[in-house]
């Protein structure tokens, strides 16, 4: 009885220790000593666990449009803080700001906050990142 209760343990210990190693640090991929923000329209939203994926297109200062990946929580602790997949849709505007990639060139960011912008309102290219309220 011992040793099945022993062996039990230890592979419940090895199951939930799995998940943990293949997730990675926010701080291997973005810089979090940065703040950047981007405004630009919502290509799509991905409301999934383990992270929450939104792709924005962003008219940049030399008018090249290109299209950001912005890392969010998972759904489900989102959920938990009363948010849904019908908070952003495709086609909104939208004032990001963020943690920017490491990677220049991969234009990703990890999202800190958002700001829905009005329809009438054309984005700003190069938004201003104090406008940040985190």
């Amino acid at each position: 009885m011992t040793r099945s209760l022993f062996a039990f343990v230890a592979v419940a210990l090895i199951l939930l220790s799995l998940p943990s190693l293949a997730h990675h640090a926010i701080s291997e991929i973005y810089d979090e000593g940065r703040t950047i923000a981007i405004e630009g329209e919502i290509e799509s939203f991905l409301f999934v666990d383990p992270h929450t994926m939104l792709h924005v297109r962003v008219t940049e200062p030399d008018g090249v449009t290109r299209t950001w990946a912005v890392e969010w929580r998972a759904a489900a602790r989102l959920e938990r803080q009363g948010l849904t997949a019908e908070v952003l849709h495709p086609g909104e505007l939208v004032m990001v700001c963020g943690n920017p990639g490491r990677d220049p060139a991969a234009y990703r960011m990890y999202l800190l906050d958002f700001e829905p912008l009005s329809p009438s309102r054309s984005p700003r290219p190069g938004a201003d990142p104090a406008v940040c309220r985190h």
